[in-house]
């Protein structure tokens, strides 16, 4: 029997979906309020609903910015640049009840947003937006489909990615040792021997420069990575001048680069890392080994640069169906 007297009181022990469901007691002063409870207990049952359902998350997106800022960003590197990105997206989507953001609005969002506003910086803000709600699933922060699951990226033409040429290099070794910033000419020549972004370089510690390798340890995918150089390049960071640690002197680097070698608009230091790779694919370089020189998580990051290679240009005249078609040609007449 469901309902039983105990004591002052009249208990409901039920299980409405049967012996292997969820098990329901409740307690009332009077045998009316027991029997009503139990109807609307296996009412809901049978409608499929749950008898005490969880309140609506009502909480707006500003909210869960804040605990995804407060519990996951010091976890990240850049996690302030995402949350910066985070809140605001959040602002021009007038901070919404989270629960109620739709695909629809985010489709509006970002469609305003090409008018004004490149589209990898649109794609990188979706990834930030994407990834928040993927955390809060992950950690029962929220318990509702995440609504950015039917978002894709807007798709792009990949893009060149600017190298110097060995007249730029020549060109950038012969002004550095007259700069009168040494951090900045060590720092130059460190990220274009060994392709470690500025951030790792400017990151060195004296216990980490060794006559042979540098250890870099505050990289993008927090893994440890060290790279070969020569003695050289050893002397150079170890000099009294320019030894670390470092200071942060990467707007001057900028400014060095844009001015002394004209280059385009909107480069940044990044195009060292750049230099590094491609010289060392054109050279022949195995592009495993870059992989692992450059601290890419995935090849595929690395496969970027792998139309620079020589033979895979050679391969381009060689293996073409025309070439193919004259080699046979050629075997069936020596025959």
């Amino acid at each position: 029997m469901t309902i039983s007297k105990e004591g002052n009181n009249w208990k409901v022990d039920i299980r409405p979906d049967g012996h292997a469901g969820k098990r329901v007691i409740r307690r009332f002063r009077t045998k009316a309020e027991a029997t009503r409870f139990e109807a609307h207990v296996i009412a809901r049952a049978i409608e499929n609903k749950p008898w005490n359902p969880k309140a609506i998350d009502s909480r707006r997106l500003s909210t869960l910015i804040e605990i995804w800022e407060t519990e996951h960003s010091p976890t990240i590197s850049s996690g302030w640049k995402y949350a910066r990105i985070l809140k605001s997206i959040c602002e021009d989507l007038g901070d919404p009840v989270a629960r109620q953001l739709t695909p629809m609005a985010i489709s509006q969002w970002r469609s305003q947003r090409m008018k004004q506003t490149a589209v990898t910086t649109i794609n990188q803000n979706l990834q930030a937006l994407k990834g928040l709600f993927n955390w809060l699933s992950k950690r029962g922060h929220i318990d509702y489909p995440n609504p950015m699951q039917l978002i894709e990226n807007i798709r792009t033409h990949e893009s060149d990615r600017p190298f110097l040429s060995h007249e730029q290099i020549k060109t950038l070794l012969g002004y550095l040792p007259n700069h009168p910033h040494r951090d900045v000419a060590t720092l130059i020549r460190v990220c274009l021997e060994t392709g470690a972004r500025w951030s790792e370089a400017q990151g060195l510690t004296r216990e980490r420069i060794h006559p042979n390798r540098l250890i870099f340890t505050q990289t993008k995918s927090k893994k440890t990575r060290a790279v070969p150089i020569n003695q050289e390049l050893y002397d150079l960071i170890l000099s009294n001048s320019g030894a670390p640690p470092f200071r942060h002197c990467e707007t001057s680097a900028r400014a060095l680069l844009n001015s002394l070698l004209d280059l385009p608009k909107g480069i940044s230091t990044h195009i060292l890392r750049h230099t590094f790779a491609s010289h060392f694919v054109m050279a022949g370089g195995n592009i495993l080994t870059l992989q692992r020189i450059l601290g890419h998580s995935s090849i595929q990051m690395t496969m970027r640069y792998a139309h620079l290679a020589p033979d895979h240009l050679e391969e381009a005249t060689r293996l073409n169906p025309v070439s193919l078609g004259k080699n046979r040609e050629s075997g069936t007449k020596a025959q």
